[in-house]
């Protein structure tokens, strides 16, 4: 049986028991006694269940109509009767006792509802029916003792099941004792009862008075309801045994309503001023015992308590304080204060204020607290005292100042981060408009910080970074503002500018700092800085567009070699038809929308003429933009994580479209792929590979990766083992711009390479350039001793390919041969090409 369910069964069967008691305690031939017990049993299942509970009740209430009279339609107009007056009891009374708790007013609603406003209505009934339907009259008596009988019921029971349910715990640990004293009471004041002498009984009776008020005080309703029911259980018996007329019997039960109800608000009020003085005794140990000060004046602010945490805090002792006014209303020079006049207004309106303050100990140190004050109100809302709570702010305030240092500046440099840069560029703003002065934006871009960081390690790159916020504070003014926005990339605000020559001098000042050489650890690193210089109010007047501006003039000075600064000017925005924001989101969808396409460079052996190789390189066709350098979206691709995916796209691309040239008859003995530094790492490169030469079919030999000197050079354990594992794949490799990373011999002859390629830095200075010359012969000879291919980048005339063909240099690519050609275009040249190289050699 589920739970929900069993306390309908449970308040049947004890209704059903209720009305066998009640039919138990009635004389013969008639149909009332003093006992009522189904009422109570049934308004109290009403309170606690609600009126589902009426239906529980109908069986019992039936069987209680048939024992009065077999008559069927009697019984069931009994049983509606009974049933009717405990749903309007019920009507009557509200829900009182929704908090779990039986109040003294809830009494009264009870005393009202119950006994007098219903029982009164339905005795009145239930005599006129009972006359209408019994042979003999009723007397007034009669009418007396039924009301009296119900209300006695709801009196005893109600009370005693809700106590039963929640005052448990306010029975006294000694309660056996006495609950041994009260049966002995009760026992002999029913021994002088059922004696039947009207004055014992009426001794009895009066003995039910200090009896209710010893119970009501030291045990509570529970032991009120259990002397009543005896009681009322003792006079019901005498009425039986026709001992007490019904005229005395009328009589008992009215001084055990009246005894009883005293009893019922005396143990209300009570338990009610016993939780009262509970929760005050509770209050007064918060008070002594909080950690926050706490100060209660009267209506005219003059203090009339204070707790230890107020001397604590403010060095004052409760005695010094005691009958002043408060100083938080304390008239400076006879008037208040700002923030005290809306103190007390808000106290006044809302009866709340609560915010920081500045206080001051005793000795006159000032500290901040915080302060919440609330106005108490009379019954008449007139305020009669104010209660004022406060704390010492500091730890907090200081907690407080570290978290916004925190949040606005940057962890690794100490520098303004972001959020702090544009806080500090709206303060410079209000400032230069307010005076009319003139400041400039410096936005900085580290070039070629990307790959320190990617090769040597975020450890090295951190470090590096310090070093550059050192040196961009070290050329500036101690009122100019320096931040890093994230990476590697700075901004200065020079405020008071006057002239633009003393930006220059001060960039130009950056630029050479910038350009010193670091030594960061065991390495020596060189690095630049693009500058990008916008101007307020010449060239916005708005902080985002001041920041666009001077972002765009950097990209300009990137394009023009870097390392050096540019200004920003209007037709800087039309010569930089994309920003870089909207070029990587462009990006994005590049590979779905099919806008990248692959071109070769193609690679002749210098001896024969023939083709050698093919470098695969990748382009843009953007749909409004035309055909995008790689220069302008692979540090892109690299900065956000999509070179990845667009890695695997070149590498698949290039094997499937190799391998259809060669299934066409085409000679290609070997094609190139560039692989980015994010792609250089184990499982992610080695699945990459597979995958493309298992879904292309090109033969492993015939694919070659080429990889940075500075990449491998500075993870020579991890890329040793990662070449090992693309060599075991049957796939070659090379080294791509070799001689700008500053290789060690000793591990490049452990490296498992099959290609060295010259970068092209060294082959355009020949042969003016001896030096070029001489680099460019060693690498060679270097790589023949290695038994490594050669491939020299960048040749673009004549005499540079005749010179690299009498060094040995086995392959070249260049301009001389041929520019990166498109996939359609690189087939036609395949064709020609050999007919034309074999004309000229």
């Amino acid at each position: 049986m589920s739970q929900s369910y069993r306390k309908y069964y449970v308040l049947a069967l004890t209704y059903l028991l209720a009305g066998l008691i009640d039919y138990s305690l009635l004389p013969k031939g008639t149909w009332f006694s003093p006992l009522n017990l189904q009422l109570g049993i049934a308004v109290a299942g009403l309170l606690l269940m609600g009126p589902k509970a009426i239906l529980s009740c109908i069986p019992g209430a039936i069987a209680y109509g048939l024992e009065l009279d077999p008559t069927l339609w009697v019984a069931a107009s009994m049983a509606a009767l009974n049933l009717t007056q405990a749903l309007c009891v019920f009507s009557l009374l509200p829900l009182f006792v929704a908090d779990g708790e039986f109040k003294i007013n809830d009494s009264h609603r009870l005393l009202l509802s119950g006994p007098i406003y219903s029982n009164i209505l339905f005795a009145s009934i239930l005599i006129s029916f009972v006359q209408f339907v019994a042979p003999q009259p009723l007397l007034m008596q009669n009418w007396l003792m039924l009301w009296l009988a119900q209300s006695l019921s709801l009196l005893i029971i109600i009370p005693a099941v809700f106590a039963v349910m929640n005052d448990k715990e306010l029975l006294t640990p000694n309660w056996i004792i006495e609950l041994t004293l009260l049966i002995t009471v009760v026992a002999g004041g029913s021994i002088l009862l059922f004696q039947g002498h009207n004055m014992y009984a009426l001794e009895a009776a009066y003995l039910m008075f200090p009896l209710f008020i010893w119970s009501s005080l030291r045990l509570g309703q529970i032991a009120n309801s259990a002397i009543a029911l005896v009681i009322l259980l003792s006079v019901s018996s005498q009425y039986i045994s026709e001992t007490n007329s019904i005229v005395h019997t009328v009589r008992l039960l009215f001084l055990l309503a009246i005894a009883l109800q005293t009893a019922i608000f005396l143990t209300a009020s009570h338990r009610e001023n016993q939780r009262a003085m509970n929760a005050a005794r509770l209050a007064g140990k918060i008070f002594q015992h909080a950690s926050e000060g706490i100060l209660l004046t009267d209506a005219n602010a003059k203090i009339i308590a204070t707790n230890p945490a107020f001397e604590k805090i403010t060095g004052f002792q409760t005695r010094d304080a005691i009958g002043k006014t408060s100083r938080i209303f304390g008239r400076q020079q006879g008037q208040l204060s700002v923030l005290q006049a809306d103190q007390l207004t808000r106290l006044h309106q809302i009866g709340h204020w609560e915010g920081e303050v500045q206080d001051w100990r005793k000795g006159g140190g000032a500290y901040p607290a915080w302060l919440s004050m609330s106005a108490v109100r009379d019954e008449y809302h007139q305020i009669t005292n104010y209660v004022a709570v406060f704390s010492d702010y500091t730890a907090r305030k200081e907690t407080e100042q570290k978290m916004r240092h925190l949040a606005q500046h940057d962890a690794l440099t100490g520098l303004l981060n972001r959020s702090g840069l544009h806080e500090a560029l709206g303060q410079i703003l209000t400032r230069a408009s307010t005076k009319c002065r003139a400041f400039a934006l410096l936005f900085i871009d580290l070039d070629r910080f990307k790959t320190i960081n990617d090769t040597l390690g975020h450890d090295v790159g951190d470090e590096l970074l310090k070093v550059v916020a050192q040196r961009l504070q070290g050329n500036v003014k101690q009122h100019d503002t320096v931040a890093r926005l994230g990476g590697d990339e700075f901004t200065v605000l020079l405020e008071n500018v006057i002239h633009n020559e003393q930006i220059i001098q001060v960039v130009e000042r950056i630029l050479l700092a910038l350009g010193e050489v670091y030594q960061v650890g065991e390495h020596e690193l060189f690095v630049t800085g693009s500058i990008g210089i916008s101007l307020y109010p010449h060239d916005a007047g708005q902080a985002a567009q001041l920041m666009k501006n001077a972002d765009i003039a950097m990209y300009r000075a990137k394009e023009l070699g870097k390392n050096t600064y540019q200004f920003y000017s209007v037709d800087m925005n039309m010569a930089h038809q994309m920003s870089h924001l909207n070029l990587e989101n462009a990006l994005r969808f590049a590979l779905e929308r099919q806008q990248l396409q692959l071109w070769y460079q193609p690679q002749f052996d210098l001896m024969t003429g023939q083709l050698a190789g093919l470098e695969c390189l990748i382009r843009w066709q953007h749909p409004q933009l035309g055909l995008i350098s790689p220069s302008e979206f692979i540090p892109i691709a690299e900065e956000n994580g999509l070179i990845v995916p667009i890695g695997d796209w070149v590498l698949n691309e290039a094997c499937q479209r190799v391998q259809r040239w060669r299934q066409q008859g085409f000679a290609v003995p070997r094609i190139a792929v560039n692989l980015s530094v994010r792609q250089f790492r184990p499982d992610l490169l080695l699945n990459q590979v597979t995958k493309a030469l298992q879904n292309s079919g090109l033969p492993a030999e015939v694919l070659e990766l080429e990889v940075t000197e500075s990449l491998i050079m500075t993870r020579i354990n991890e890329a040793v083992a990662i070449l090992h594992q693309l060599k075991q794949l049957g796939v070659k490799v090379a080294i791509d711009d070799f001689g700008t990373g500053y290789s060690s011999l000793s591990q490049l002859k452990n490296l498992p390479l099959d290609t060295l390629k010259i970068d092209r830095s060294f082959i355009e200075g020949i042969p003016e350039q001896a030096d070029d010359v001489v680099i460019a012969e060693t690498i060679v000879i270097l790589a023949k001793k290695l038994g490594l291919n050669v491939v020299a980048e960048g040749v673009e005339t004549q005499a540079q390919m005749q010179i690299l063909r009498d060094m040995g240099c086995a392959c070249a690519q260049g301009y001389f041969y041929s520019k990166p050609l498109s996939a359609l275009d690189l087939e036609a040249h395949l064709v020609h090409s050999a007919k034309q190289l074999s004309g000229v050699y």
